[in-house]
């Protein structure tokens, strides 16, 4: 902009801030560049506001109405005097005598304090634990319609917790599918026996595993890393006293979490360091139900206990032998694992340490006598498994993991990931829930391939089919679809 000076021209000199304001005020000398950010930003705005609008439909169109269904169909429970499940009866009894005396997990019995392990046999000490929490809380009896509620609630917390991690690895689509279909997988069916909690208990079970990845791989802020460890290891120790077998799984995903990050960084000794003392953290947390019993122990004056206080696991593996025909004429019940053992050794008494370690000798001999037998048991069993419809509007589980696996495949080039961290968050996702998954299976396979054992499947079933659609938006993006760009977590 040239003015008049003596004899010749001079330029002007304008402040950055003025031209800029010039500039935006005429959108014909506005820069492209300049009208490309506005836009992102805005969009970027929409796409915010679209997912709490996403979440808030979820939240208000399904997950509210399955819960004020779920608890209205609980009333059903409400005038029922006992359970049908005789554990259950043992903890509403163990809770009242917490009200009386504020002992936990024992029975009042004329003045004695007796384990409840004695009564509730092989039963994890879990339920009656939080009973009687709630009893002495809420200073009232507890009743079988607050079994069912406590059911409702840890699977609805279970599905909470679940949505919120992925929200927090940036995993919308993979939300919003569990919340879409979650509802009636956890909230649908439930009764007063410990098995209608388990597909909440494990769909809190990832959080550990993935919180760990999460932190080392920097995906959230070192305070956030720090109180997603913290959960994982509440929830881990939920589920020892729970489920001492879901407890179990996690433990095993977890290490396994820790020994790929400790051969990532084994030329850091600070971080090694750091790992094994993680790994202790999480053995003593999957041990929460024995340390428990333990510190009862100590606290009260309870009489020494005759049975186990955990579920165990040989007496299951033995009559699991059991749930298909086979040449040993064993049955998938109660009462064959008695009367095996007390064939061998009458004097063990029933569900004690030493009938548990009878029956690991059963199991094993059983292997000795007839190898090709019990493989083609696990054999039936395991098609029986992967047949089965979890949840009943998904492929079998033959066919519904292939699928996934096939498209996170093509999704980053036919590699496990295409190196950004979203890619990255996805392969995490699809492995933890691939590990739980398998070792769910296994599960079903060694003790009844029912839906009691197999249901949980269906949480991580649930998630893979929301990666799944992530992971297809991705590949769509990469192949000229930029609308997909956002449901493929930001890449």
């Amino acid at each position: 902009m040239p003015a008049r000076g003596v004899g010749k021209e001079v330029p002007i000199s304008l402040p950055d801030s003025a031209v800029a304001s010039m500039m935006m005020s005429d959108p014909t000398t506005t820069p492209i560049w300049s009208r490309w950010i506005e836009s992102a930003h805005l969009s970027q705005t929409w796409r915010r506001l679209l997912q709490v609008l996403g979440l808030v439909a979820c939240i208000a169109l399904v997950l509210w109405p399955q819960v004020d269904w779920s608890f209205e169909a609980a009333k059903r429970y409400r005038g029922d005097e006992a359970s049908d499940w005789k554990a259950t009866n043992v903890w509403l009894e163990s809770a009242e005598c917490a009200r009386r005396s504020g002992a936990l997990l024992v029975i009042c019995d004329e003045g004695k304090l007796v384990p409840i392990s004695d009564l509730a046999l092989a039963d994890d000490p879990g339920h009656a634990l939080v009973l009687g929490l709630w009893a002495l809380a809420a200073d009232r009896s507890m009743l079988v319609l607050d079994v069912a509620h406590l059911n409702l609630i840890v699977n609805l917390a279970g599905l909470l917790l679940l949505a919120a991690l992925l929200l927090v690895l940036g995993s919308y689509v993979s939300a919003i599918v569990l919340l879409l279909f979650g509802p009636y997988v956890f909230l649908e069916w439930f009764g007063t026996s410990p098995h209608w909690a388990f597909i909440g208990l494990t769909a809190m079970q990832p959080i550990l595993p993935l919180a760990l990845i999460a932190r080392w791989r920097r995906w959230v802020s070192p305070v956030a890393g720090v109180g997603l460890v913290a959960l994982g290891f509440l929830a881990l120790g939920f589920a020892s006293l729970v489920r001492e077998a879901i407890a179990q799984m996690t433990l095993v995903v977890t290490l396994g979490v820790l020994c790929w990050i400790a051969v990532a960084d084994r030329r850091d000794r600070r971080r090694i360091a750091g790992l094994l003392f993680v790994a202790l953290a999480t053995v003593l947390a999957s041990q929460a139900a024995r340390l428990t019993v333990s510190l009862r122990d100590r606290i009260y004056p309870v009489a020494p206990a005759e049975l186990v206080a955990t579920h165990g696991l040989a007496h299951t593996l033995y009559i699991g032998l059991g749930t298909v025909p086979n040449r040993f004429g064993i049955r998938y019940d109660d009462a064959v694992g008695r009367e095996a053992a007390a064939r061998v050794a009458p004097d063990v008494k029933y569900l004690s340490k030493g009938y548990f370690r009878l029956m690991w000798t059963l199991y094993f001999e059983r292997w000795a006598e007839d190898p090709v037998e019990v493989i083609r048991i696990y054999m039936e069993k395991s098609w029986s498994i992967l047949r089965n419809r979890i949840p009943d509007y998904f492929p079998p589980p033959w066919l519904f993991l292939p699928l996934v696996l096939a498209i996170h495949l093509l999704s980053n080039g036919g590699a496990a990931t295409c190196g950004t961290p979203a890619c990255d968050k996805r392969l995490a996702l699809n492995l933890v829930c691939l590990s739980f998954v398998g070792l769910f299976f296994a599960q079903a396979v060694l003790a009844y391939p029912t839906r009691f054992y197999a249901a949980p499947l269906g949480a991580f079933m649930i998630v893979m089919l929301g990666v799944a659609l992530e992971n297809l938006a991705h590949f769509l993006w990469r192949r000229g679809v930029p609308a997909l760009r956002h449901l493929s977590s930001n890449g």
